[in-house]
C-alpha cells in the first residue's frame, strides 16, 4: 500500500514538473513544502510515515488527523448561511452559492484543513475544487495571496489518457499600467496513466471548444479563489503557501498512535495462558510430532486453546497459570494526554478531545463559552472561508460577464455562522421548563425541537386543548 501511494505521488509530481516546463515557470513550492505536503497527505489518508507492518514492530494508526480535520471543518461550517441579494445576477450567484455551501460543509473545508488549502475555480457550469497535488502555484500578490498558477486536469477515455494544463496569471504588473489577465490551455494525450504524452490540438480532446489563449482586461483578482488555513508557515518562513491544520502536531500524532498501539498490544496479549507438562497430554510412547499436531488430554479430548504444553516435561505437577494484568487506566491516561497535546498545538482549548472509556472512541467535547482558544481558532478559519468565498463570488461574477450568462447587476452578500457553544440538549430542557411554566407556546417547542411544521404543531395543540375541555366537562358531570 505504501509503495502504491509513493508511485501515485511520484506521478503527480511528474505532472507538476511537466506543467512548469510547458509554460517555463517556477513553482512557489519549495522542496520543504513539497515534502511536507506528501507527509500531510499520507497522515490524513491513514498512511503516515511511521506506520510499520514488520513482525514484532507493528504500528498501526488510529488516523486521528482525519477526525481532527473533520471536527474542525464541522465547527467552521456549522449552520453556514450565505445570502446573495440585489439583482438578477445576485439570484444566479445565490444558486451557485447554495451548491458551494453544500460542498464546503460536506468535504471541501475538511480537505482544506488537511492539505493546507484548496483552490476553487469556475468552469462554466459549476465550480472546480482543486487540491494542491493538481495545482502549481506560480505567483502571489503583495499580500501573500496566490494569484497565479497552473491547474492540472486529467480525464480517461477508454485506454487513452488526456491531460490539460491551464495556466492563469497577471501580466504587465507595472505601476500606472492596467494589468492583463491571461489564461493558456495546453492538452496532452497518452496511452499510459503515468505519462503526460504528446501535446495535441485542444479540439481533439474532451475540452474541445475552449480557447487555447484568452486575454482579459479590467480584473482586480484572479478567476479563482484560494481557501487556506490561517496558520503561520513555520516550516518554510519564506513561503506564502498555507500549511495543514495539523502541521504543528505531527510528532504528537505519532506518539498518539504509539500509545494506542501499546494499549491494543496489551489487550491482545492479556488472554489467560496455562502451561502444563507433557504428562497431562501425552500417553506413554506417543511421539512428540504426533503431540504437536493436536493438543489433547490422555483420554483423547481436545484441550482449550489457552493451554500450552512444555516439551520434555514428564511430571504431572508441571502446571502454571498466567493471567496478565491490564493497565487500562494508565494507558487511557497516556492516550488522553497526547489527544490533548494534539488539540492544544492545533489551537484548541485543553480537553477538547478525549477517549471514551465506554465506547473506545475518540470524541470531541461540547465547546463551552470559556473555551477561548477553540472559539478564536474557529473564528479565524471562518474569516478565511468568508474571504475566499468573496473571491469565489468575484470570479463567478466576472465569468458571468465574459460569457453573458446573466444580466449585469450589483449584488450584496451576507454570511451567517452557527454558535459553536450551542448545546441543543440544554436548550431543549430550558425551553421545556418555559412551556411548563406557561412562558413559551407548546407549538413553537414542537416546531423547534421535534421537527413538526407550524401547521401540524398548532393542530396538535388545538386537539390537546379540546381534549382537556372535554375532560373538564366530564369531571363536572361526574360530580353531579
Amino acid at each position: 500500500m505504501g509503495l502504491i501511494r509513493e508511485i501515485k505521488r511520484w506521478w503527480e509530481s511528474l505532472f507538476q514538473r511537466e506543467a512548469q516546463d510547458c509554460f517555463k515557470v517556477d513553482t512557489l513550492m519549495s522542496g520543504i513544502m513539497q515534502r511536507e505536503q506528501r507527509r500531510w497527505y499520507g497522515t490524513y489518508t491513514g498512511q503516515p510515515e511511521w506506520v510499520c507492518n514488520e513482525p514484532g514492530r507493528e504500528l498501526e494508526t488510529i488516523n486521528f488527523a482525519k477526525k481532527l480535520c473533520n471536527e474542525t471543518a464541522r465547527l467552521a461550517t456549522l449552520a453556514l448561511g450565505i445570502t446573495v441579494e440585489g439583482s438578477a445576477r445576485a439570484t444566479w450567484l445565490q444558486k451557485q452559492m447554495d451548491k458551494y455551501r453544500a460542498r464546503m460543509m460536506f468535504d471541501k473545508c475538511e480537505y482544506a484543513c488537511a492539505f493546507g488549502y484548496i483552490v476553487i475555480k469556475p468552469n462554466g457550469k459549476s465550480l472546480d475544487y482543486v487540491l494542491p497535488d493538481n495545482f502549481v502555484p506560480t505567483s502571489c500578490d503583495d499580500d501573500g495571496k496566490i494569484n497565479g498558477g497552473v491547474f492540472i486536469d486529467r480525464q480517461r477515455q477508454g485506454k487513452v489518457f488526456f491531460t490539460r494544463l491551464e495556466y492563469h496569471r497577471f501580466e504587465n504588473m507595472i505601476p500606472a499600467v492596467d494589468p492583463v489577465y491571461k489564461v493558456s490551455n495546453r492538452v496532452y494525450k497518452s496511452d499510459a496513466d503515468g505519462s503526460i504524452g504528446k501535446e495535441i490540438n485542444i479540439e481533439g480532446s474532451p475540452w474541445a471548444g475552449l480557447m487555447p489563449e484568452a486575454t482579459i482586461s479590467g480584473l482586480e483578482k484572479p478567476l479563482f479563489a484560494v481557501f487556506g488555513m490561517p496558520i503561520a508557515n513555520n516550516l518554510d518562513v519564506n513561503s506564502d503557501i498555507p500549511v495543514s491544520f495539523f502541521s504543528n502536531a505531527m510528532p504528537e500524532l505519532k506518539r498518539l498512535d504509539i500509545a494506542s498501539q501499546r494499549m491494543a498490544d496489551e489487550i491482545d496479549d492479556s488472554k489467560k495462558l496455562v502451561i502444563v507438562g507433557d504428562a497431562f497430554s501425552m500417553t506413554p510412547g506417543q511421539k512428540i510430532t504426533e503431540r504437536i499436531k493436536s493438543l489433547r488430554d490422555r483420554q483423547g479430548n481436545e484441550l482449550p486453546r489457552y493451554i500450552r504444553a512444555i516439551p520434555g516435561g514428564t511430571e504431572g505437577d508441571d502446571y502454571h497459570e498466567i493471567n496478565p494484568a491490564l493497565n487500562t487506566e494508565q494507558r487511557m491516561t497516556g492516550i488522553n494526554h497526547y489527544l490533548d497535546s494534539v488539540g492544544v498545538k492545533c489551537g484548541y482549548s485543553t480537553g477538547q478531545f478525549v477517549l471514551n472509556g465506554r465506547t473506545g472512541q475518540v470524541t470531541a467535547t461540547q465547546v463551552e463559552a470559556d473555551d477561548r482558544e477553540t472559539i478564536q481558532t474557529i473564528k479565524q478559519i471562518r474569516d478565511s472561508l468568508e474571504s475566499a468565498t468573496n473571491d469565489v463570488l468575484y470570479a463567478l461574477d466576472k465569468w458571468a460577464d465574459l460569457y453573458d450568462i446573466t444580466p449585469v447587476g450589483a449584488y450584496e452578500v451576507n454570511y451567517d455562522f452557527g454558535d459553536i457553544t450551542y448545546n441543543e440538549d440544554e436548550d431543549r430542557e430550558r425551553n421545556w421548563q418555559y412551556v411548563q411554566a406557561g412562558k413559551y407556546p407548546f407549538w413553537r417547542y414542537l416546531v423547534r425541537f421535534e421537527g413538526y411544521s407550524e401547521e401540524d404543531a398548532k393542530a396538535i395543540v388545538a386537539e390537546m386543548e379540546a381534549e382537556n375541555k372535554r375532560a373538564e366537562k366530564k369531571g363536572l358531570f361526574d360530580e353531579e
